[in-house]
């Protein structure tokens, strides 16, 4: 990562708190910022390997959303907890009526959704991987609970657990497991607060891609266990012209990261495209 790109890392007053966001690039007169969102057990360095690419082209916003990171925890409700301190700070830095473009991965799909319905001004939406789709999953096996092994010390375990969970729903194989997608599982998962799968596991993406009338793009990988793609552009793509669909062979679900030139192109066309 060039951290000469980094602008600075605003935390912006909300309540009794705050909301980290991080900022990339410089302001284009004629081109919207653009926002990109984490996934649940996340934090902003789910696109660590993207901001690069997409802040020569665009003004990067990327935020711990609440919960997250080293952004406060508010409230363990969806509205209260993640949607209010959003819609405020984002209100913040580029004012209420300022248009927006935005790339949510995972729940962070979802919470766009409810962004681009909530908030209005919101241009072009790009979904990777989103949660909220309320359909089948694939999954490799259950998730290993981890935080007794971090409370005991045992850091050498601990990273066992986090690779193994990264390939049991993240990635796609094992050699993409690397050091570096560990380092960032780990902390996320550690300063994790907010539940973000019982909001979005039982579904209503559907409903919000319904409300919304702006251009989208999903995105899936071809190997993402968090579903079944084949089934999701029948559902959510099929049949509405304002829907795009992108399917990345040899992908899993962390999409941004397993294949990130290929990711940062399509985002690139994407947003710049009228």
């Amino acid at each position: 990562m060039n951290l000469t790109l980094i602008n600075k890392t605003q935390y912006v007053p909300y309540r009794d708190g705050h909301v980290a966001w991080h900022e990339f690039g410089e302001s284009v007169s004629n081109r919207e910022p653009l926002i990109l969102l984490h996934g649940g057990h996340g934090s902003w360095e789910h696109w660590l390997r993207n901001i690069d690419a997409l802040a020569e082209h665009f003004q990067v916003l990327v935020p711990d959303m609440p919960g997250f990171g080293e952004s406060s925890f508010f409230d363990s409700g969806f509205q209260a907890g993640i949607m209010e301190p959003m819609i405020a700070t984002i209100n913040t830095l580029l004012g209420d009526s300022r248009s927006i473009n935005i790339a949510g991965f995972s729940f962070g799909g979802f919470v766009a959704t409810h962004l681009a319905n909530q908030r209005q001004s919101v241009s072009k939406l790009a979904l990777l991987g989103s949660a909220g789709h309320g359909g089948p999953r694939r999954p490799r096996g259950e998730l290993i609970a981890w935080k007794e092994i971090h409370a005991s010390g045992d850091a050498e375990k601990l990273k066992e657990v986090m690779r193994e969970n990264l390939y049991l729903q993240m990635l796609s194989t094992y050699e993409r497991v690397d050091s570096e997608a560990i380092r960032i599982h780990q902390d996320a998962c550690i300063a994790t607060r907010f539940r973000s799968r019982p909001i979005a596991r039982p579904g209503g993406l559907a409903e919000q891609l319904d409300l919304y009338p702006g251009p989208t793009l999903l995105i899936w990988g071809e190997h993402d266990l968090t579903c079944n793609p084949e089934y999701l552009i029948e559902k959510l793509v099929s049949g509405y012209g304002n829907r795009s669909k992108e399917l990345l062979i040899d992908a899993g679900h962390w999409v941004q990261y397993e294949k990130p030139d290929q990711m940062n192109t399509t985002l690139i066309q994407w947003f710049e495209s009228r």
